[in-house]
């Protein structure tokens, strides 16, 4: 009876030895702060989606482009600004962002990671390494608190030395739009 305690004892000491030492391992290596950890796919847009409306984006600082766009242009948007807005519909917003160049974001995969490992501002969630027609973008989700829905998605993109986000900020639960977003950044050409 003894060897027996004994042996459930050292069994289960090494059960939790073995707990602690996976835990230690994925601590280290979180698979939301680890590219080679994250899910991947491909752009695909809707070719339903009705785009007629071609825009030029020249965003501060940074190469423009230019992309097609389900509604024309929005009077508000301020020429050579840094941020470009889409109103799609009341409360339905395509944001077009220069965060800055590669050198300063360390590119469009750090960025994430970098956000993912922040839990004390946004909560960013489901990151994703995207396939799209002018190369990788990251995709990852995004809420406006650690308890919140996520509401806004981002794809970050790297190109000519810059890192963009591309975002797609909506109601709670009602992300009607993705569709049309994803289209708009498959219709991208860079002016460089």
């Amino acid at each position: 009876m003894r060897s027996s305690t004994i042996g459930l004892v050292v069994t289960g000491a090494l059960v939790v030895a073995s707990g602690a030492a996976v835990i230690a391992v994925l601590a280290q290596d979180d698979p939301g702060t680890n590219p080679a950890r994250w899910k991947t796919e491909t752009l695909t847009a809707d070719g339903a989606a009705q785009l007629p409306n071609p825009l030029h984006l020249a965003l501060a600082d940074c190469p423009g482009f230019s992309l097609s766009s389900p509604v024309p242009e929005d009077s508000r948007n301020s020429p050579g600004a840094g941020t470009y807005m889409v109103r799609l519909a009341p409360e339905h917003t395509a944001l077009w962002v220069c965060t800055g160049t590669v050198e300063e974001t360390g590119g469009a995969r750090a960025a994430v990671a970098a956000q993912l490992a922040d839990r004390e501002s946004m909560t960013s969630i489901n990151p994703a390494l995207v396939t799209t027609p002018f190369g990788e973008a990251v995709r990852v989700d995004r809420a406006f608190g650690p308890a919140a829905v996520p509401r806004l998605t981002d794809w970050l993109v790297d190109h000519g030395g810059h890192t963009y986000a591309f975002g797609y900020l909506h109601p709670t639960d009602d992300a009607r739009y993705y569709g049309d977003m994803e289209a708009m950044i498959a219709s991208i050409a860079w002016d460089e």
